[in-house]
C-alpha cells in the first residue's frame, strides 16, 4: 500500500476539522496487476472528504447526497482514479473497526484489495485495514503504508507507520484504469 504525501495530508487536514466528531470520506488512487506471482498493489492518490453527512462523536454517516457528490467529483476531476477504499476518525477512540464499521467495509467495499483507513486525531495515529487472504476483516489488526514523497525526500508523516519509499518505486508500473 502507497499513499502519497498529497493524499496523507488531506486526510490529517480532514481528521483534524473536527476534533469532537467523527469525519470521513473516499479513498480514491490506482490498482496494480499482480503480476509473475507478486502481489498488486494500491496507490492511494486522493482523499474526497464527504460532506453532507451525519456525524456525531462516535458515528458518522455518508449521506445520499455525500455519494452523490463523492461520485460526480471522482467523475468530473478524477476519471483515471478508482476508490480504493474510504476513510473516518475516531476522536479519543483509537485504531480499530467497529461493528458496524466492519459491516460497512464488507458491503460497501467489498473488493478484495479496497481499504479501510482509521484515524484518531487527538493521538496523531492512523492505521489501514486490509482483507486477508482469506478476504477477512480484522478489526484489530491495522497497518502502516509507504509513503510516495513528492519530492522533497522529506517524511511528512507523523504516525508510527512504514518507511518513506522514493517515486522511483512506481516508475513504470502498471495500473488497472
Amino acid at each position: 500500500m502507497f499513499f502519497t504525501q498529497q493524499a496523507y495530508a488531506g486526510s490529517v487536514d480532514h481528521a483534524a476539522s473536527d476534533m469532537e466528531n467523527e469525519v470521513g470520506g473516499i479513498l480514491a488512487g490506482r490498482l496494480s496487476p499482480e503480476k509473475n506471482g507478486s502481489q498488486g498493489f494500491i496507490i492511494i492518490e486522493k482523499v474526497l472528504p464527504a460532506r453532507f453527512t451525519r456525524q456525531g462523536s462516535t458515528f458518522v454517516t455518508f449521506t445520499q447526497d455525500s455519494l452523490v457528490g463523492i461520485i460526480n467529483d471522482m467523475d468530473d476531476h478524477y476519471p483515471g482514479l478508482k476508490i480504493v477504499g474510504w476513510y473516518h476518525t475516531h476522536p479519543r477512540l483509537g485504531i480499530f473497526l467497529s461493528h458496524y464499521d466492519k459491516w460497512l467495509h464488507q458491503h460497501f467495499f467489498p473488493e478484495p484489495w479496497q481499504v479501510a483507513l482509521v484515524i484518531d486525531p487527538h493521538a496523531a495515529e492512523g492505521g489501514f485495514f486490509i482483507r486477508n487472504s482469506r478476504g477477512a476483516l480484522d478489526p484489530e489488526r491495522y497497518f502502516g503504508f509507504f509513503e510516495v514523497d513528492g519530492k522533497s525526500g522529506v517524511s511528512i508523516v507523523r504516525w508510527n507507520n512504514l518507511q518513506a519509499e522514493d517515486t522511483i518505486y512506481l516508475e513504470g508500473a502498471e495500473f488497472y484504469e
